[in-house]
């Protein structure tokens, strides 16, 4: 049963990672200079690829653990 723990874990390391990539993106929406709004924009894409992909990660394995069998 503990390693259910290790397949809920990209799930909840996904949550996290599309909260702060929505963070870079309000920052990217509020800001008024260019030098910060290109580095804000790159981050929010590469945070939310990482984000959905640590969430389909985390879902196929506990759905594969708790229904597969």
């Amino acid at each position: 049963m503990w390693q259910a723990y290790f397949f809920i874990l990209p799930i909840g390391l996904g949550i996290l990672t599309l909260v702060v990539s929505l963070i870079f993106l309000f920052a990217y929406i509020t800001s008024n200079d260019n030098a910060t709004r290109l580095p804000a924009f790159n981050w929010f894409k590469r945070l939310i690829v990482v984000a959905f992909l640590l969430l389909s990660i985390g879902l196929f394995m506990t759905f594969t653990y708790f229904w597969g069998r």
